[in-house]
């Protein structure tokens, strides 16, 4: 009894809306899969009806070829299982036996094997395979991104990638990075002031923001903020669209998405896909892994590679996949979703019947049997069934010529999983058909089965127009990519001037702060100390009638400064490690100049870095009754902010040069510790082998600062002077002897050091950041 399945609607040219395909017990002659292959990798997709931006003119088309790609990345774990330094301790512990070798570690480690595939203007080549099977470290090297060590070609219309192709492409992470605080048109309408070019105007930026909301489906969520964990925000498939939006803004050639529809629901993922099919047929290159599709969603593949471990396990035309692996004897079980049964596959998840079906299928692909193939393969289509398995798998005359096959094994022994998981890699690496950069396709298919079948017209929807044969595009994709290069040339690197740049991220940083820098838990803690401090303190600086009164008022100026220079630095340390990934996305997608990032953003957090401090001045200064004058006041709130932003700097210098904020505050706590007690208050009379440590401590530079604002000339009284001449009336603090320092001295010195120091600092913050954000891929 034959069922019969419907495929849709095909164009077909006998004029048949249907084509129905009958199946006996689960099996039929290769022919018919091969046709149905053939007609589904060209029947119409579903489209969406949203028109997302222009047509991507065919001289600025690109095509993508990588040839035998290896990649290498470092190994940070030794074989075992163990670190290192397990490992060494474990070679201490026992004792080697003399003259044994001392075992290395690969300091590599390979992760793609000879990976080769083209991506079509007009295609999307979908990415499969299980976790770590290297989907994503093959975007990331398509994609100029990587730092792996690469072995192999990279090419965009026969070049390398360049500067001005990279403006052409845009990469969707498969995290979504994204400023939480941000609505998404203001996401997007950032992003168009300053990718889009410097010569279109305002309105032609706006205009492209709302045409790519619309295209995507976002209006409903249209001001709504991105939002995080912390932060309820937009839905996990529109911040993915969003994401996707902000590539789609500068028109991209080409479009790589690591696993866009990781965390969606099928419907949301089918979307997706739908829009990535019309991106597509508007002359895009689309490159995307995708993560365990719905078989609606696998049917709008062009291409399909799929990767296990690093190999190519199968590449070519999506619709045939069934029957390249029902060939290796891994037929698709009945009603299981092609696209989980080869990522089992992919996984070692094989079926291990015995018969060795996979060293057949080699066979019979022209390793030992290819003439056989042709010969007993056409007789096999002629005479129904009567050749075939009983478990859907053609006999070993059908693929491989009898008697060779049954030499090839002559103790039919199953196999294990792991050595048919380890043949079907080779059976793609030993394949006759399907060698060139298209890999399989199904008319070749057809042709190695029976060369009198004709090959259907037309491949994958996106190729159609093109020719199937490799070299017959090559030559003029090759003439326009000079065209392209030269015309990327001729366009402004940037985006925006260098000044509209620093404008906009200016204004971008204080939307993306605007939940933080005036919190609530903030001012409330810097309230709270500045009112405890001035009733610890209450009117000491009044009357300056002993020793200790002095001591005291010299004790509030270190605490001044410890509090503000401390809560400082230690906020400075995460504002480079939170956004150091946007910022390197950013940068290597060439959105704007570090210099201008480096300066709005420092611009941007100086009115509330200033705010706050003085807010602690205006309280405790006049609670603490320090020196009543106008002179005196300004010096020492000037004088505050300056420690701040010094110690601001010394903040952000840790936090870019080390990204990791665990060992970030490490730093700064054992530094905070050093400067405050080399600062003159806690200790003094040092050895002289560590006393020049004091020299390069802002907060003894900062003290000594404060103190000669506050005691520069201040009376005291005689009587408790030593040495001062009998009957004396007019003596000074500095003739007391109280401190260290010449507190009657000028300011000069002090404020010159500090000053000093805020530009040296700010200098090398911009070139770690700089050093941190460059990228060093292999050349």
């Amino acid at each position: 009894m034959s069922d019969s399945l419907d495929f849709g609607p095909t164009p077909d040219k006998t004029g048949g809306a249907h084509i129905a395909i009958a199946v006996k017990d689960g099996t039929k002659v290769l022919q018919s899969d091969l046709k149905r292959a053939a007609e589904n990798s060209g029947f119409k997709r579903v489209q969406t009806s949203a028109n997302i931006l222009q047509t991507i003119d065919k001289r600025a088309q690109v095509v993508i070829r990588f040839e035998s790609l290896c990649a290498w990345v470092p190994t940070l774990v030794v074989p075992g299982g163990q670190g290192r330094r397990s490992s060494l301790m474990s070679c201490v512990g026992t004792p080697r036996e003399e003259g044994a070798a001392k075992p290395q570690a690969p300091k590599e480690r390979q992760i793609l094997f000879n990976v080769t595939g083209e991506v079509n203007p007009g295609e999307v080549l979908a990415l499969m395979g299980p976790s770590g099977g290297g989907k994503t470290s093959l975007l990331t090297l398509l994609g100029g991104r990587s730092t792996a060590r690469l072995e192999g070609n990279v090419t965009f219309n026969g070049a390398r990638m360049s500067k001005p192709l990279k403006r052409k492409l845009g990469y969707v992470m498969q995290d979504d990075l994204l400023f939480a605080e941000l609505t998404v048109y203001e996401t997007l309408y950032f992003a168009a002031l300053l990718r889009l070019p410097r010569s279109w105007s305002r309105a032609d930026k706006l205009a492209r923001v709302d045409l790519v909301i619309e295209g995507l489906g976002l209006e409903r969520c249209r001001d709504t903020i991105i939002g995080s964990h912390m932060m309820r925000g937009v839905s996990g498939g529109e911040r993915k669209r969003v994401s996707i939006g902000h590539e789609l803004l500068i028109n991209p050639s080409m479009l790589l998405l690591d696993e866009p529809t990781s965390g969606l629901d099928s419907t949301t993922a089918l979307r997706l896909m739908h829009t990535l099919r019309s991106l597509a047929s508007g002359g895009r290159t689309i490159v995307t892994s995708i993560h365990q599709p719905s078989s609606r969603l696998y049917h709008q593949m062009d291409k399909l590679m799929l990767l296990a471990q690093g190999h190519l396990m199968y590449y070519g035309d999506a619709q045939c996949v069934a029957v390249w692996f029902k060939m290796l004897g891994q037929p698709c079980p009945f009603g299981t979703n092609i696209a989980d049964h080869i990522l089992d596959l992919a996984n070692g998840d094989v079926a291990t019947r015995s018969g060795g079906s996979v060293a057949s299928g080699l066979s019979g692909m022209g390793h030992g049997g290819g003439g056989a193939v042709r010969r007993r393969g056409a007789a096999a289509m002629t005479t129904g069934v009567d050749d075939m398995a009983d478990d859907g798998r053609m006999d070993d005359r059908a693929l491989g010529g009898g008697d060779d096959a049954a030499a090839a094994c002559p103790s039919r022994m199953e196999d294990s999983a792991e050595e048919i998981h380890r043949q079907l890699i080779e059976a793609y690496e030993k394949r006759t058909i399907g060698r060139g950069r298209g890999g399989i396709r199904a008319s070749e298919l057809q042709d190695e089965m029976a060369e009198d079948v004709a090959a259907p017209g037309g491949g994958g929807r996106g190729a159609s127009s093109l020719p199937s044969g490799d070299g017959a595009r090559g030559g003029i994709v090759d003439v326009d990519l000079q065209k392209l290069a030269s015309s990327a040339d001729a366009e402004d690197k940037w985006g925006a001037p260098w000044v509209q740049q620093v404008r906009y991220l200016a204004v971008r940083s204080i939307k993306t702060r605007r939940f933080q820098s005036l919190s609530v838990q903030k001012t409330a803690q810097l309230l709270v100390v500045a009112v405890l401090g001035g009733l610890f303190w209450w009117q000491i600086g009044v009357r300056l009638d002993s020793t200790q009164a002095v001591l005291d008022v010299g004790g509030l100026l270190f605490f001044v400064e410890l509090f503000m220079g401390f809560s400082t630095l230690f906020a400075a340390l995460f504002t480079f490690p939170l956004e150091f990934q946007m910022l390197v996305k950013e940068r290597q997608s060439g959105m704007y100049r570090l210099s201008a990032y480096y300066l709005a953003r420092t611009a941007s957090d100086l009115p509330m870095d200033c705010f706050l401090p003085s807010l602690f001045v205006w309280i405790i200064y006049w609670m603490a009754g320090l020196r009543i004058d106008a002179g005196a006041f300004f010096a020492h709130w000037a004088s505050v902010l300056l420690i701040v932003l010094t110690s601001q700097s010394v903040g952000l210098l840790i936090g870019a040069t080390v990204i990791n904020p665990q060992n970030g505050q490490t730093i700064a706590t054992i530094f905070m510790l050093a400067t405050m007690l080399v600062g003159g208050y806690y200790v003094r009379g040092m050895p002289v082998w560590i006393a020049w440590l004091k020299y390069v401590s802002f907060i003894y530079w900062g003290w000594n600062l404060l103190l000669k604002i506050e005691f520069r000339h201040r009376p005291y009284d005689c009587g408790l002077v030593a040495g001062a001449a009998a009957g004396a009336k007019n003596c000074s603090v500095k003739q007391a002897d109280i401190f260290d320092i010449n507190v009657d001295a000028p300011v000069t010195k002090e404020v010159c050091i500090l000053i000093a120091m805020l530009i040296f600092l700010r200098l090398v913050i911009y070139y770690a950041l700089k050093h941190k954000t460059t990228f060093k891929g292999h050349k």
